[in-house]
Protein backbone atom coordinates (compact mmCIF):
# COMPACT_ATOMS: atom_id res chain seq x y z
CA UNK A 1 0.00 0.00 0.00
CA UNK A 2 1.29 3.45 -0.97
CA UNK A 3 2.05 5.72 2.01
CA UNK A 4 -0.18 8.78 2.33
CA UNK A 5 1.44 12.02 1.19
CA UNK A 6 3.00 14.19 3.88
CA UNK A 7 2.57 17.97 3.82
CA UNK A 8 5.19 19.68 5.99
CA UNK A 9 4.85 23.47 6.18
CA UNK A 10 8.14 25.24 6.82
CA UNK A 11 8.12 27.73 9.68
CA UNK A 12 10.98 29.54 7.93
CA UNK A 13 8.15 31.40 6.16
CA UNK A 14 6.15 31.99 9.37
CA UNK A 15 6.11 35.05 11.61
CA UNK A 16 8.99 34.38 14.02
CA UNK A 17 7.42 36.69 16.63
CA UNK A 18 4.37 34.41 16.75
CA UNK A 19 5.83 30.95 16.14
CA UNK A 20 3.61 29.05 18.58
CA UNK A 21 0.47 30.62 17.08
CA UNK A 22 1.73 30.02 13.55
CA UNK A 23 2.25 26.31 14.28
CA UNK A 24 -1.16 26.01 15.94
CA UNK A 25 -2.72 27.56 12.80
CA UNK A 26 -1.77 24.45 10.80
CA UNK A 27 -2.82 21.83 13.36
CA UNK A 28 -5.41 19.47 11.92
CA UNK A 29 -4.22 20.22 8.36
CA UNK A 30 -0.45 19.60 8.29
CA UNK A 31 1.24 16.25 8.85
CA UNK A 32 4.61 17.57 10.03
CA UNK A 33 6.11 20.94 10.94
CA UNK A 34 9.31 21.52 8.95
CA UNK A 35 11.96 23.32 11.01
CA UNK A 36 14.89 24.79 9.06
CA UNK A 37 18.00 25.10 11.21
CA UNK A 38 20.73 27.17 9.52
CA UNK A 39 24.08 28.01 11.10
CA UNK A 40 25.55 30.85 8.99
CA UNK A 41 28.37 28.45 8.11
CA UNK A 42 27.11 25.51 6.06
CA UNK A 43 24.67 27.99 4.54
CA UNK A 44 24.87 31.82 4.67
CA UNK A 45 21.73 32.39 6.73
CA UNK A 46 21.22 32.03 10.47
CA UNK A 47 17.82 30.89 11.70
CA UNK A 48 16.65 29.09 14.82
CA UNK A 49 18.40 26.53 16.99
CA UNK A 50 17.81 23.98 19.68
CA UNK A 51 16.36 26.27 22.43
CA UNK A 52 13.60 27.47 20.09
CA UNK A 53 12.81 23.90 19.04
CA UNK A 54 12.66 22.80 22.68
CA UNK A 55 10.25 25.63 23.52
CA UNK A 56 8.10 25.11 20.44
CA UNK A 57 7.87 21.39 21.10
CA UNK A 58 5.70 22.21 24.16
CA UNK A 59 3.29 24.28 22.04
CA UNK A 60 2.04 21.63 19.61
CA UNK A 61 1.54 17.91 19.16
CA UNK A 62 2.49 18.02 15.46
CA UNK A 63 5.59 15.96 14.59
CA UNK A 64 8.72 18.04 14.01
CA UNK A 65 10.64 17.48 10.78
CA UNK A 66 13.96 19.15 11.58
CA UNK A 67 16.21 19.98 8.61
CA UNK A 68 19.76 20.71 9.73
CA UNK A 69 21.62 22.93 7.27
CA UNK A 70 24.65 23.00 9.52
CA UNK A 71 28.26 21.89 9.71
CA UNK A 72 29.26 19.27 12.29
CA UNK A 73 25.83 17.60 12.48
CA UNK A 74 27.38 14.81 14.59
CA UNK A 75 27.71 17.32 17.40
CA UNK A 76 24.29 18.94 17.17
CA UNK A 77 21.84 16.52 15.57
CA UNK A 78 21.32 14.18 18.58
CA UNK A 79 20.08 17.12 20.68
CA UNK A 80 17.17 17.64 18.30
CA UNK A 81 16.23 13.98 18.56
CA UNK A 82 16.40 14.21 22.35
CA UNK A 83 14.22 17.36 22.21
CA UNK A 84 11.44 15.27 20.68
CA UNK A 85 11.90 15.79 16.93
CA UNK A 86 10.13 13.09 14.93
CA UNK A 87 12.56 13.23 12.01
CA UNK A 88 16.04 14.79 11.98
CA UNK A 89 17.60 15.35 8.55
CA UNK A 90 21.25 16.24 8.05
CA UNK A 91 23.10 17.06 4.84
CA UNK A 92 25.17 14.51 2.94
CA UNK A 93 27.64 17.32 2.19
CA UNK A 94 28.21 17.98 5.91
CA UNK A 95 29.22 14.53 7.15
CA UNK A 96 31.80 11.87 6.33
CA UNK A 97 29.79 9.02 7.84
CA UNK A 98 26.05 9.42 7.25
CA UNK A 99 25.29 5.82 8.23
CA UNK A 100 26.84 6.26 11.69
CA UNK A 101 24.95 9.51 12.26
CA UNK A 102 21.69 7.91 11.15
CA UNK A 103 22.26 5.13 13.71
CA UNK A 104 22.93 7.72 16.42
CA UNK A 105 19.70 9.57 15.61
CA UNK A 106 17.63 6.39 15.64
CA UNK A 107 19.17 5.41 18.97
CA UNK A 108 18.17 8.85 20.32
CA UNK A 109 14.55 8.19 19.34
CA UNK A 110 14.15 10.01 16.02
CA UNK A 111 13.81 8.99 12.41
CA UNK A 112 16.97 9.72 10.43
CA UNK A 113 16.94 11.77 7.23
CA UNK A 114 19.62 12.46 4.65
CA UNK A 115 19.44 15.65 2.54
CA UNK A 116 20.99 16.12 -0.90
CA UNK A 117 21.60 19.72 -1.99
CA UNK A 118 20.91 21.11 -5.45
CA UNK A 119 24.41 20.61 -6.86
CA UNK A 120 25.12 17.18 -5.34
CA UNK A 121 24.64 14.01 -7.35
CA UNK A 122 22.41 11.45 -5.68
CA UNK A 123 24.17 8.46 -7.22
CA UNK A 124 26.73 7.99 -4.45
CA UNK A 125 23.98 7.87 -1.82
CA UNK A 126 21.53 5.39 -3.34
CA UNK A 127 23.20 2.48 -1.55
CA UNK A 128 22.64 4.25 1.78
CA UNK A 129 18.85 4.27 1.45
CA UNK A 130 18.34 1.19 3.68
CA UNK A 131 20.06 3.07 6.52
CA UNK A 132 17.77 6.14 6.56
CA UNK A 133 14.06 6.81 7.02
CA UNK A 134 13.85 9.93 4.85
CA UNK A 135 15.74 11.11 1.78
CA UNK A 136 15.29 14.83 1.17
CA UNK A 137 16.04 16.26 -2.27
CA UNK A 138 16.56 20.01 -2.37
CA UNK A 139 14.63 21.44 -5.32
CA UNK A 140 16.44 24.76 -4.77
CA UNK A 141 19.85 25.68 -3.33
CA UNK A 142 19.80 25.11 0.43
CA UNK A 143 19.94 28.15 2.64
CA UNK A 144 17.27 30.60 1.52
CA UNK A 145 13.48 30.57 1.59
CA UNK A 146 11.30 31.82 -1.25
CA UNK A 147 13.42 30.50 -4.15
CA UNK A 148 12.03 29.33 -7.48
CA UNK A 149 11.50 25.60 -7.92
CA UNK A 150 14.09 23.91 -10.18
CA UNK A 151 12.40 21.20 -12.28
CA UNK A 152 15.76 19.71 -13.32
CA UNK A 153 16.23 18.45 -9.75
CA UNK A 154 13.34 16.03 -10.31
CA UNK A 155 15.69 13.64 -12.15
CA UNK A 156 17.23 12.95 -8.73
CA UNK A 157 13.78 12.34 -7.26
CA UNK A 158 13.04 9.84 -10.04
CA UNK A 159 16.34 8.02 -9.47
CA UNK A 160 15.67 7.69 -5.74
CA UNK A 161 12.08 6.56 -6.31
CA UNK A 162 13.29 3.84 -8.69
CA UNK A 163 15.72 2.52 -6.08
CA UNK A 164 13.19 2.68 -3.23
CA UNK A 165 10.64 0.74 -5.28
CA UNK A 166 13.14 -1.76 -6.71
CA UNK A 167 14.45 -2.63 -3.26
CA UNK A 168 11.07 -2.49 -1.51
CA UNK A 169 12.29 0.09 1.00
CA UNK A 170 10.18 2.06 3.46
CA UNK A 171 11.82 5.44 2.96
CA UNK A 172 10.06 8.78 2.72
CA UNK A 173 11.12 10.76 -0.35
CA UNK A 174 10.87 14.43 0.55
CA UNK A 175 11.25 17.53 -1.61
CA UNK A 176 12.05 20.99 -0.30
CA UNK A 177 12.17 24.27 -2.19
CA UNK A 178 9.64 26.21 -4.23
CA UNK A 179 6.89 23.68 -3.56
CA UNK A 180 3.53 25.33 -4.25
CA UNK A 181 0.26 24.76 -6.09
CA UNK A 182 1.98 25.05 -9.48
CA UNK A 183 4.87 22.67 -8.70
CA UNK A 184 3.70 20.05 -6.22
CA UNK A 185 2.11 17.81 -8.86
CA UNK A 186 5.37 17.62 -10.82
CA UNK A 187 7.21 16.58 -7.68
CA UNK A 188 4.60 13.96 -6.83
CA UNK A 189 4.65 12.55 -10.36
CA UNK A 190 8.45 12.22 -10.09
CA UNK A 191 7.97 10.07 -7.00
CA UNK A 192 8.08 12.37 -3.98
CA UNK A 193 5.69 11.56 -1.12
CA UNK A 194 6.61 14.28 1.41
CA UNK A 195 6.42 17.97 0.51
CA UNK A 196 7.92 20.95 2.33
CA UNK A 197 5.99 24.15 1.60
CA UNK A 198 6.93 27.50 3.12
CA UNK A 199 5.54 30.64 1.50
CA UNK A 200 2.82 28.58 -0.24
CA UNK A 201 1.36 27.95 3.22
CA UNK A 202 2.41 30.86 5.40
CA UNK A 203 2.03 33.41 2.63
CA UNK A 204 -1.62 32.41 2.24
CA UNK A 205 -4.56 34.13 3.93
CA UNK A 206 -5.59 30.80 5.45
CA UNK A 207 -2.60 28.46 5.99
CA UNK A 208 -4.77 25.43 6.84
CA UNK A 209 -6.80 25.86 3.65
CA UNK A 210 -3.60 26.24 1.62
CA UNK A 211 -2.42 22.89 3.00
CA UNK A 212 -5.72 21.24 2.07
CA UNK A 213 -5.41 22.53 -1.49
CA UNK A 214 -1.85 21.21 -1.78
CA UNK A 215 -3.04 17.82 -0.51
CA UNK A 216 -5.79 17.71 -3.13
CA UNK A 217 -3.25 18.40 -5.87
CA UNK A 218 -0.98 15.61 -4.64
CA UNK A 219 -3.94 13.24 -4.52
CA UNK A 220 -4.48 13.85 -8.22
CA UNK A 221 -0.87 13.23 -9.25
CA UNK A 222 0.63 10.07 -10.61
Amino acid sequence: MEPSPIIAPSILAADFARLADEVRAIEGAADWVHVDVMDNHFVPNLTIGLPVVQSLRKATSLPFDVHLMITDPERWAPGYAEAGAYNVTFHAEATDDPVALAKTLRAAGAKAGLAIDRDTSVDAYLDLLPHVDTLLIMTIKAGFGGQKFLPETLDKVRAVRRRIDADGLEVRLEVDGGIAADTIEQAAEAGADAFVAGTAVYGAQDPAEAIRKLRELVGGAG
